[in-house]
């Protein structure tokens, strides 16, 4: 995963392998953290995946 955006210590923005965008949280995630740096997705207690609308309205 590539780095995008840092938030704060405990949280950031990442793209995956697959393009999506992710959602990183977990303690100390962020820090030292720099946009392009690499990062591993199992460092992160929680990961959020972004969903497209439509795709959400096709489950409903």
């Amino acid at each position: 995963m590539k780095v995008l955006q840092v938030f704060s210590h405990n949280a950031l923005v990442a793209k995956n392998e697959d393009n999506e965008s992710v959602v990183l949280v977990g303690r100390g995630i962020g820090f030292n953290k720099k946009k392009g740096d690499r990062i591993n997705e199992n460092a992160a207690s929680q990961v959020f995946v972004e969903t497209k609308r439509q795709q959400l309205d096709e489950t409903s």
